[in-house]
């Protein structure tokens, strides 16, 4: 008997992100059924063992990466519509744009999700018409995962946005500081101009570690270039303060003082 219910995979190892976008995709999609799988193995199995027709894959995960679970699960002769939903498109670009059915960018928007399960719902009702995107897929995805280094190349740019949506490519050099204010995240410059930043907080420590930052509190994340100076401020606890054109001052968490002071020597 043929299922009438779209069955639709969750692949993202961050529990929030799964949980956020299963809440938007079932306002879309209500009747739909949904699997959620925690890194590249766990989305594997779900595709061999149970019919699967849509994953929205994330890239950068531990183990698997979404790269290389989109080449195996381009192999089978039953494959589910990819659509990669991840913070890391630098790596990727030319498969989203050429190959898979669809990508969406972190932090997930209901607006950018509705044309996805429009182009969802058209594949599905035209499978045959999806075979050349596969093979395109998983020609450039053998390519991608069998390169010597398959990490996603680490930019020393970052996107921002400003309030009436232009878009900024911000040097790593040129950023203060980071912040994580509810959902979202901002970046503020040197010359002290805040932007929307399009990552996770997390996925931007990961990033930017290498380049001489550090988180020195759960909601902030510093460039050790850009410190001034390391204030007492009460309880044996201490604010950092930076030479950004604001002079901003941060606190500096017990939990991170240790690290900070590694990095940069006692103070």
């Amino acid at each position: 008997m043929a299922r009438t219910a779209m069955h639709i995979l969750i692949a993202d190892d961050e529990k929030p992100a799964r949980g956020e976008l299963r809440y938007m995709l079932g306002k879309l999609a209500a009747t739909a059924v949904y699997h959620e799988a925690t890194n590249g193995q766990e989305a594997l199995d779900w595709v061999a063992n149970e019919p699967i027709d849509v994953v929205f894959l994330d890239i950068n995960m531990p183990g698997i990466n979404g790269l290389v679970a989109a080449a195996a699960m381009s192999e089978r002769p039953d494959p589910p519509l990819i659509v990669f939903a991840t913070a890391y498109d630098a790596h990727a670009v030319r498969a989203f744009e050429l190959a898979a059915l669809d990508y969406v960018v972190k932090p997930f928007s209901e607006q950018r999700l509705a044309q996805t399960m429009v182009r969802i719902r058209q594949a599905l009702s035209e499978r045959g018409t999806f075979e050349e995107r596969q093979s395109a897929l998983k020609g450039y995805l053998e390519t991608a995962v069998t390169a010597t280094d398959p990490t996603p190349p680490r930019l020393t740019k970052l996107w921002g946005s400003r309030d009436n949506d232009t878009r900024v490519l911000v040097d790593y050099a040129a950023i203060a500081w980071l912040e994580a204010d509810s959902k979202k995240v901002y970046l503020s410059t040197t010359a002290g101009e805040k932007l929307l930043v399009r990552h996770t907080l997390k996925e931007l420590e990961s990033r930017l570690e290498p380049h001489n930052f550090l988180r020195i509190h759960k909601a902030y994340l510093v460039n050790l270039n850009q410190i001034a100076e390391v204030i007492p401020w009460f309880s044996g606890t201490y604010q950092v303060r930076l030479a950004d054109a604001h002079r901003t001052e941060i606190p500096l968490s017990r939990q991170y003082a240790q690290t900070l002071k590694q990095k940069t020597g006692v103070f």
